[in-house]
């Protein structure tokens, strides 16, 4: 039977470092059992029991969860030797993606600049003033300049906001309230810190939109701020994590402007998946970098998804985005992200679940029927169980019953089957040590919350 240090090798020879383990080779993280040469480890262990555990029953519940590691042990072990690393491919690269792109924003998150000392003295103080503005947004930039020199000429501020303004405060005459420096982004904060009270700026680009800002009032914030030492490491943390935001979000405007749309490519989407031709899925979707083309074709398994009466707008959207993914996703794979040792062992481990999920589901689920006439025999059998004369109501109640009795017989037949086939080895020793371990951590515990 195939073992599991075997299967790493052929997915890619990751978590090399493990074969030590395999072999029992004087490693810190000792082997307490062996299932076909393949070990289950101390660590492994306490990973997965409870964070708590009866006084008393530390045994019982450690030699359960190793009967559990042994037992999907065994499965994915099957799993591997029937061939079902083929049929877990497809969900396998889905993950593989999901993983690559979250390490991908975590690679570009860390590129953000780090925090000086002076930025957290200046940001101390951006958060300890806050300004009351009056706002005025526009698209137009001569409608803005037009606007401004109509302020110059004496108009009313308030006026002009409730008349010409786009932005949501437009209802209160653009009445935005008192608002910290701190919350104020570029390059509209620095524009409004020049200003006295009754001064407005000249019309900034912010926000996809030109505005002006009136400065109505500046004042301390109250209550003041704690002592800058006590919020020192928060601040900068809030700095770090809102630059790598920033960063992140840079990094996706500059991928979007590496492609170009087709609106009669994605205007085939709107019709049923099933009336799409074989011409619609040769025309092309997106340009990428100015030579790869997506096609129609490649995209029907997004399209599947949503039922045709679903608003087009939310379909488009969703076909953008995983032609946003898939780029983002060979950016990853360009920078070595599928190599990083947290996505490998992440990546092991989905593997191993899917290989578990889908033997369990071929071999026990599938396997098991109920029928509405045994439903009904065991109803007849059992009416002081369920009063009244509702077959109807209770039939999903007892299918259900029926069909969890027989899915755990049969689960227990296959394991039994598959532990007559397997070479399970103990080490009693460690197992008892483990134990006494555990004992000895729950004590000290227990103590420490008295």
């Amino acid at each position: 039977m195939q073992n599991r240090s075997k299967s790493c090798l052929v997915c890619g020879g990751v978590l090399l470092g493990l074969v030590f383990i395999f072999c029992g080779t004087g490693s810190k993280d000792p082997v307490v059992v062996q299932v076909n040469n393949v070990p289950i480890t101390k660590g492994e262990i306490l990973q997965s029991l409870p964070q708590a555990i009866a006084p008393g029953q530390e045994s019982l519940v450690v030699q359960e969860c190793v009967d559990g590691l042994v037992n999907r042990e065994l499965f994915v072990q099957e799993a591997i030797r029937l061939g079902l690393d083929s049929v877990i491919a497809y969900p396998l690269e889905l993950e593989k993606k999901a993983l690559v792109i979250y390490e991908l924003f975590a690679a570009v998150g860390r590129e953000a600049k780090p925090v000086t000392a002076q930025e957290l003295e200046r940001s101390y103080k951006l958060l300890g003033e806050e300004v009351h503005c009056r706002l005025i947004a526009v698209w137009d930039r001569t409608l803005a300049e037009s606007l401004e020199q109509e302020l110059r000429r004496g108009a009313n501020f308030e006026s002009l906001a409730t008349q010409f303004s786009i932005h949501p405060s437009q209802e209160v005459g653009g009445d935005m309230g008192y608002v910290r420096l701190y919350n104020i982004d570029e390059p509209l904060r620095s524009a409004i810190m020049g200003l006295k009270p009754g001064e407005w700026t000249r019309p900034v680009f912010f926000d996809s939109s030109f505005q002006i800002v009136l400065l109505v009032d500046r004042r301390a914030v109250d209550p003041p701020l704690p002592p800058f030492g006590e919020i020192k490491q928060r601040l900068e943390e809030q700095i770090k994590i809102s630059r790598q935001r920033q960063v992140a979000n840079e990094y996706v405007q500059n991928l979007r402007q590496r492609l170009v749309y087709n609106p009669a490519g994605l205007e085939i989407f709107y019709k049923p998946v099933d009336s799409i031709t074989p011409a619609d899925k040769e025309v092309w979707v997106a340009v990428r970098d100015s030579a790869k083309y997506v096609k129609v074709g490649r995209l029907l398994h997004i399209a599947r998804r949503f039922p045709p009466e679903l608003d087009t707008a939310i379909r488009t959207y969703a076909i953008k985005r995983a032609i946003e993914d898939d780029l983002m996703y060979e950016d990853g794979l360009k920078r070595g992200l599928d190599r990083v040792p947290s996505v490998v062992r992440q990546l092991e481990r989905v593997r191993r679940r899917l290989l578990y999920e889908t033997l369990y589901n071929r071999m026990i689920t599938s396997q098991i029927e109920v029928t509405e006439e045994e439903v009904r025999d065991y109803y007849q059998q059992h009416r002081d169980r369920y009063p009244g004369n509702n077959f109807e109501g209770v039939f999903p109640l007892i299918r259900n019953n029926i069909f969890s009795q027989r899915r755990d017989a049969r689960f227990q037949e296959y394991l039994s089957e598959l532990r007559a086939r397997a070479n399970i080895r103990s080490d009693q020793r460690r197992l008892e040590e483990l134990v006494r371990e555990r004992k000895n951590r729950q004590k000290q515990k227990n103590g420490g919350e008295k």
